[in-house]
């Protein structure tokens, strides 16, 4: 039987256990005996324990590589001069771009619309031209909150 080694359960018995017969036949003959038989008001299961196939283990597995995973080996680095490049054309599209932006938002700016975050940074289906609450207002009690401090049940 294999025990427990460590934690709140050291010495006690891990519920199962191995046994070698010398023969399949001893076996077979153990597991249709045995099986279902009652040990301390709880029957027993036994079941013949699986072959490995050790070849399948040693053998060599595929390596997967998922390029936006991992990095690149050192072999497929750009170098030093190739990043500069990179990096010297997109600041040039940047600042072409920039250009152009600051153009639309100096347009969008001028208009009489409400910005369009705004839109929608309360309620999503409220209209903002007319009043639905009719002039009500409503305060929150805090006494109402569903998990107030004071009605918590005590840690123990």
């Amino acid at each position: 039987m294999l025990f427990h080694k460590s934690g709140p359960l050291v010495g006690q018995s891990r519920g199962y256990a191995f046994v070698t017969f010398g023969t399949a036949d001893a076996a077979l003959k153990a597991l249709e005996k045995l099986n279902g038989t009652p040990i301390a008001n709880r029957p027993i299961v036994i079941r013949l324990a699986k072959n490995v196939n050790y070849d399948e283990l040693n053998k060599q597995k595929p390596r997967i590589e998922i390029p936006a995973l991992g990095s690149s080996s050192r072999d497929d680095k750009m170098s030093r001069e190739d990043a500069i490049r990179a990096i010297e054309s997109k600041l040039r599209a940047l600042e072409r771009n920039g250009e152009e932006e600051l153009e639309l938002n100096l347009l969008n700016s001028a208009s009489t619309q409400v910005p369009f975050i705004q839109r929608y940074q309360f309620n999503k289906d409220r209209d903002t031209s007319s009043s639905i609450s009719g002039g009500r207002t409503y305060t929150k009690s805090y006494n109402s909150a569903p998990y107030n401090r004071h009605q918590r049940p005590k840690r123990r």
